[in-house]
Protein backbone atom coordinates (compact mmCIF):
# COMPACT_ATOMS: atom_id res chain seq x y z
CA UNK A 1 0.00 0.00 0.00
CA UNK A 2 1.35 3.04 -0.75
CA UNK A 3 2.06 6.05 1.70
CA UNK A 4 0.66 9.90 1.28
CA UNK A 5 4.25 11.00 0.91
CA UNK A 6 4.81 8.06 -2.33
CA UNK A 7 1.09 9.64 -3.71
CA UNK A 8 3.18 13.29 -3.60
CA UNK A 9 6.00 11.80 -6.19
CA UNK A 10 3.45 10.16 -8.61
CA UNK A 11 4.18 12.83 -11.77
CA UNK A 12 1.73 14.53 -13.88
CA UNK A 13 2.76 15.55 -17.06
CA UNK A 14 1.23 19.17 -17.89
CA UNK A 15 0.68 20.35 -21.59
CA UNK A 16 0.16 23.76 -23.48
CA UNK A 17 -3.02 24.10 -24.77
CA UNK A 18 -1.57 22.96 -28.40
CA UNK A 19 -0.62 19.02 -26.45
CA UNK A 20 2.93 20.46 -26.22
CA UNK A 21 4.78 19.13 -23.12
CA UNK A 22 5.73 21.64 -20.63
CA UNK A 23 7.08 20.21 -17.67
CA UNK A 24 5.89 17.38 -14.91
CA UNK A 25 4.34 18.56 -11.97
CA UNK A 26 2.75 16.66 -8.78
CA UNK A 27 -0.82 15.90 -8.32
CA UNK A 28 -2.17 19.03 -6.01
CA UNK A 29 -0.55 21.49 -7.98
CA UNK A 30 -2.18 19.97 -11.19
CA UNK A 31 -5.43 19.68 -9.92
CA UNK A 32 -5.60 22.95 -8.72
CA UNK A 33 -5.37 23.95 -12.12
CA UNK A 34 -8.19 21.76 -13.65
CA UNK A 35 -10.52 22.99 -10.54
CA UNK A 36 -9.38 25.87 -10.93
CA UNK A 37 -10.74 26.04 -14.67
CA UNK A 38 -7.70 26.49 -16.43
CA UNK A 39 -6.94 22.99 -17.81
CA UNK A 40 -8.35 19.82 -18.24
CA UNK A 41 -7.55 16.18 -17.28
CA UNK A 42 -6.48 14.16 -20.83
CA UNK A 43 -5.46 10.70 -19.01
CA UNK A 44 -5.93 9.19 -15.73
CA UNK A 45 -4.09 6.71 -13.54
CA UNK A 46 -6.20 3.45 -13.87
CA UNK A 47 -5.74 2.08 -10.63
CA UNK A 48 -4.78 5.36 -8.21
CA UNK A 49 -7.87 7.56 -7.65
CA UNK A 50 -8.01 10.48 -5.04
CA UNK A 51 -10.22 10.05 -1.96
CA UNK A 52 -13.39 13.09 -1.61
CA UNK A 53 -16.40 13.47 0.39
CA UNK A 54 -18.34 13.41 -2.67
CA UNK A 55 -16.65 10.14 -4.03
CA UNK A 56 -13.56 8.65 -5.66
CA UNK A 57 -11.53 11.46 -8.02
CA UNK A 58 -9.28 9.94 -11.29
CA UNK A 59 -5.98 10.73 -10.38
CA UNK A 60 -4.59 12.37 -13.52
CA UNK A 61 -1.09 11.43 -15.00
CA UNK A 62 -1.46 14.18 -18.14
CA UNK A 63 -3.06 17.49 -17.76
CA UNK A 64 -3.69 19.99 -20.46
CA UNK A 65 -3.89 23.63 -20.14
CA UNK A 66 -6.78 25.04 -21.85
CA UNK A 67 -5.82 28.54 -22.25
CA UNK A 68 -2.63 29.68 -23.74
CA UNK A 69 0.59 28.75 -22.60
CA UNK A 70 0.98 28.89 -18.97
CA UNK A 71 4.53 28.93 -16.91
CA UNK A 72 6.58 27.67 -19.53
CA UNK A 73 10.56 28.55 -20.06
CA UNK A 74 11.52 28.48 -23.41
CA UNK A 75 15.64 28.46 -23.54
CA UNK A 76 16.67 32.07 -25.28
CA UNK A 77 17.66 31.88 -28.69
CA UNK A 78 20.32 34.52 -29.52
CA UNK A 79 21.31 35.69 -33.02
CA UNK A 80 24.66 35.50 -31.84
CA UNK A 81 27.15 33.63 -30.23
CA UNK A 82 27.58 34.62 -26.19
CA UNK A 83 30.96 36.53 -25.57
CA UNK A 84 32.84 34.19 -23.35
CA UNK A 85 36.50 33.08 -22.86
CA UNK A 86 36.16 29.91 -24.97
CA UNK A 87 34.15 31.57 -27.69
CA UNK A 88 36.68 34.25 -28.06
CA UNK A 89 39.85 31.62 -28.16
CA UNK A 90 37.82 29.66 -30.99
CA UNK A 91 37.02 32.83 -32.98
CA UNK A 92 40.66 33.78 -32.89
CA UNK A 93 41.56 30.24 -33.46
CA UNK A 94 43.76 30.17 -30.17
CA UNK A 95 46.30 33.03 -31.29
CA UNK A 96 47.30 36.04 -29.85
CA UNK A 97 46.41 38.89 -31.90
CA UNK A 98 49.26 40.93 -31.42
CA UNK A 99 51.94 38.64 -31.39
CA UNK A 100 50.62 35.82 -33.74
CA UNK A 101 51.72 33.52 -31.16
CA UNK A 102 49.73 30.14 -30.70
CA UNK A 103 48.38 29.64 -27.06
CA UNK A 104 46.80 27.07 -24.69
CA UNK A 105 43.50 27.97 -23.56
CA UNK A 106 44.59 28.20 -20.04
CA UNK A 107 47.77 30.96 -20.79
CA UNK A 108 45.16 33.36 -23.24
CA UNK A 109 43.66 36.34 -22.40
CA UNK A 110 41.08 38.36 -23.08
CA UNK A 111 41.87 41.63 -23.96
CA UNK A 112 39.95 45.28 -24.83
CA UNK A 113 41.41 47.05 -27.38
CA UNK A 114 39.86 49.89 -26.70
CA UNK A 115 40.30 49.70 -22.80
CA UNK A 116 37.47 49.63 -20.68
CA UNK A 117 38.77 52.89 -18.54
CA UNK A 118 38.81 54.99 -21.72
CA UNK A 119 35.45 53.95 -22.52
CA UNK A 120 36.10 51.12 -24.04
CA UNK A 121 33.18 48.18 -24.22
CA UNK A 122 33.05 44.65 -23.73
CA UNK A 123 31.59 43.50 -26.71
CA UNK A 124 32.81 41.33 -29.97
CA UNK A 125 34.26 44.30 -31.72
CA UNK A 126 36.82 45.19 -28.72
CA UNK A 127 37.64 42.00 -27.32
CA UNK A 128 40.79 39.92 -28.81
CA UNK A 129 42.76 36.90 -27.28
CA UNK A 130 45.90 38.26 -26.06
CA UNK A 131 48.92 35.86 -24.42
CA UNK A 132 50.11 37.54 -20.90
CA UNK A 133 53.08 38.88 -21.52
CA UNK A 134 51.20 41.17 -24.32
CA UNK A 135 48.11 41.75 -23.01
CA UNK A 136 50.33 43.46 -19.85
CA UNK A 137 52.27 45.32 -21.91
CA UNK A 138 49.71 46.79 -23.88
CA UNK A 139 47.95 47.72 -20.69
CA UNK A 140 45.57 50.67 -20.30
CA UNK A 141 47.11 52.08 -23.76
CA UNK A 142 45.44 52.76 -26.99
CA UNK A 143 47.28 50.51 -29.98
CA UNK A 144 49.11 53.40 -31.57
CA UNK A 145 50.05 54.14 -27.34
CA UNK A 146 51.31 50.85 -26.80
CA UNK A 147 53.07 50.57 -30.84
CA UNK A 148 51.20 47.19 -31.67
CA UNK A 149 49.14 46.17 -34.15
CA UNK A 150 46.07 43.56 -34.29
CA UNK A 151 46.52 40.55 -36.79
CA UNK A 152 42.76 40.88 -37.92
CA UNK A 153 39.63 42.86 -37.26
CA UNK A 154 37.84 41.48 -34.41
CA UNK A 155 34.32 40.39 -35.82
CA UNK A 156 30.85 39.00 -34.01
CA UNK A 157 31.07 35.35 -34.98
CA UNK A 158 28.20 33.17 -36.03
CA UNK A 159 27.16 30.48 -33.72
CA UNK A 160 27.70 28.12 -36.74
CA UNK A 161 31.38 28.98 -36.75
CA UNK A 162 31.80 28.93 -33.03
CA UNK A 163 29.80 25.35 -32.58
CA UNK A 164 32.13 23.67 -35.21
CA UNK A 165 35.31 23.94 -32.40
CA UNK A 166 35.09 22.00 -28.92
CA UNK A 167 37.78 23.37 -26.28
CA UNK A 168 38.45 21.36 -23.21
CA UNK A 169 39.32 23.23 -20.46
Amino acid sequence: MRTTESFLSVPVLMLSSGYEPLFRTNWKRALGAVLGGRAEIVETYKKLTIGTPSGPFPFPSIVRFTCGVYAARFPVIYNHAQLSKKSLYVRDQGKCQYCHDSLAYNESTMDHVRPKSRGGLHTWNNVVLACQECNQKKGANLLKEADVKLAKTPTVPSNNQLMRVRIKS
